[in-house]
């Protein structure tokens, strides 16, 4: 199985806020490709899930993660088209606040997940 940061994925899900914070003034022009923010397959984890998904396949934490993992994808690119034409304008919107728990849904299996390999290490 191929080594990955488990810390450094934490790390990136929670700077996810920030990144939306900052966001709010830079995605609004047309130019803005919120397609790749979409793709699970594009960022790290799940670049790692589908590269090592013969191993995970029995875990647990794996099987709660990858649909979760993809709602955090898919509603991370509907925020940015929303912030993008101007219909969210505060980091208190409802959907960034349940995106936030989303976040959190994340991080918790991301630990799971971390403690289920160890386990088996």
């Amino acid at each position: 199985m191929q080594a990955f940061d488990f810390d450094n994925a934490l790390t990136m899900h929670r700077a996810w806020k920030m990144k939306f914070h900052l966001a709010l003034g830079s995605v609004q022009g047309k130019d803005y490709d919120t397609v790749p923010i979409g793709d699970a397959a594009q960022c790290s984890l799940g670049q790692w899930l589908a590269g090592n998904a013969g191993e995970l396949a029995g875990s647990p934490a794996t099987g709660k993660l990858l649909p979760v993992h993809e709602e955090f994808h898919r509603q991370s690119k509907a925020i940015a088209d929303e912030i993008r034409q101007g219909r969210i304008l505060v980091m208190t919107d409802p959907a960034i606040v349940a995106y936030l728990a989303l976040s959190a849904e994340i991080e918790n299996l991301l630990l799971q997940l971390k403690a289920e390999l160890q386990q088996v290490a």
